[in-house]
């Protein structure tokens, strides 16, 4: 099975057809089977495009063209996280920026910012990298948190330029493009997440 996409933006398995089922459904209008199956596709992809646009906010969909975006093709894994990484050591909470409001919980490791729907802040900031422009780190045996950023991004703790690794404490304001994000640490002293027999 090969699916590729003819010049019109249709997916179809070129396998199984010699031309685009869905434009030969345009040219065939006396074919009511490939007219009803045309139609029945159609409104399976609207109803896919609406349903993306209400669970994931951040899609990009091109709608006028019926077309996903090209950087929406991208694979992105989904994993569960486990043991003491499913805990929340932590919050960024957005101050400033698009994201106003917003909460993105932190976990033991590392906890990627970006704009890309595979990141684990995604930000929606067109001066943010789209992939990694920083992490926030949060080291469980020492009970601390990191900020490390990308090369080649601009981050800042405050007003201070981060060229390299360093302590994040809570309270402390990350600025990555034109969006602010306040740390708010749950795990800090004495306070931390103890392994679960």
């Amino acid at each position: 099975m090969a699916i590729v996409i003819c010049s019109n933006g249709h997916y179809y398995d070129d396998e199984k057809f010699k031309e685009c089922p869905h434009c030969a459904a345009g040219d065939k209008e006396e074919d009511s089977l490939t007219v009803a199956m045309a139609h029945q596709s159609r409104q399976v992809e609207n109803y896919a495009v609406e349903y993306i646009k209400k669970a994931v906010p951040n899609a990009r969909i091109h709608v006028e063209a019926g077309r996903p975006d090209p950087d929406a093709e991208k694979t992105v894994g989904v994993y569960a996280r486990r043991g003491l990484l499913t805990c929340t050591a932590g919050w960024l909470v957005c101050v400033r920026g698009a994201e106003y409001g917003r909460d993105f919980p932190l976990y033991a490791g590392f906890n990627r910012i970006g704009r890309g729907a595979g990141s684990d802040v995604a930000l929606n900031d067109m001066q943010v990298s789209r992939d990694e422009h920083c992490s926030v780190i949060y080291e469980e045996k020492k009970n601390v948190f990191y900020l490390v950023p990308k090369a080649g991004s601009l981050t800042y703790v405050g007003e201070e330029l981060v060229d390299a690794a360093r302590e994040l404490k809570s309270g402390q304001i990350v600025a990555v493009g034109k969006t602010w994000l306040e740390l708010v640490a749950y795990c800090a002293g004495e306070k931390r997440w103890e392994k679960n027999t």
